[in-house]
């Protein structure tokens, strides 16, 4: 199967990550647990240089921890696909319909318990600085909510489907990138954040139902054996040297 279109829709899914009403309202309680400032000094904008530094390290760790887990995740579903490599046409129709269920549970059609059960971290974290950022994304990655858990599922499904452990790692970070990107910059905006973050939330249900839809898509590619058609329509939005990678 052609990488590019797994990888331009993990980076757009790892973005509408970051939009869910499971993540977006939270971001500003992460970066105030994990630089140490509380909301309302980070609501006011008024952070120093120096201050406004340590916040971004301490959300780019943050990243990496998230990161970690998302690719060693990938690297796991890659080696499970080459295992099962004999039934690989088998296994990308049976993929493509837990995508489809994963879809239909995000755009609301229907609840699945198992998928709304949030399961988060819940010791102590006694380390500090940027040990205590990178733990916490490590922590962050373990969780599973109704929003994330069906997007990073039908990710997982797509790195199953691929040739090598390395693609399905590549996959996994591409989608750690769509969401660590605007995580990053809303460290390094977070004057700005708070404004716009009252306009998306209008759309909360949009953005769910958008990511479901794009899922079902996905899920009926796969089940078909036409993944690849997503080539034809990426190729005249995307550059080919993004189409090549991967």
């Amino acid at each position: 199967m052609n990488p590019a279109p797994s990888i331009a829709i993990s980076f757009l899914m790892g973005f509408l990550t970051f939009l869910t009403p499971c993540v977006l309202p939270l971001v500003p309680a992460y970066i105030s647990f994990i630089s140490g400032y509380s909301v309302a000094e980070l609501r006011k904008g008024e952070l120093g240089k120096e201050a406004g530094f340590k916040v971004f390290i301490s959300a780019l760790f943050f990243v990496l921890g998230f990161s970690a887990v998302f690719v060693l995740l990938g690297l796991g579903a890659g080696a499970l696909g080459q295992l099962l490599a004999k039934i690989k046409p088998v296994l990308m129709r049976i993929g493509g319909l837990v995508v489809i269920l994963f879809g239909l549970q995000l755009a609301g059609v229907f609840k699945l318990m198992p998928l709304l059960r949030e399961r988060r971290y819940q010791g102590e974290i006694r380390s500090r600085g940027m040990a205590r950022a990178f733990l916490l994304g490590l922590a962050f990655a373990f969780g599973w909510s109704p929003c994330v858990g069906p997007i990073l599922g039908s990710i997982l499904m797509l790195a199953v489907s691929k040739d090598t452990m390395i693609q399905g790692a590549i996959l996994l970070a591409t989608y750690s990138a769509g969401l660590a990107v605007p995580f990053l910059l809303t460290a390094l905006l977070l004057d700005r954040f708070f404004r716009i973050f009252k306009r998306i939330q209008a759309h909360f249900h949009k953005i769910e139902i958008t990511a479901g839809v794009i899922l079902i898509l996905i899920g009926l590619l796969m089940v078909i054996g036409r993944f690849d058609l997503l080539k034809y329509y990426l190729e005249k939005i995307l550059p080919e040297t993004f189409l090549k990678w991967g």
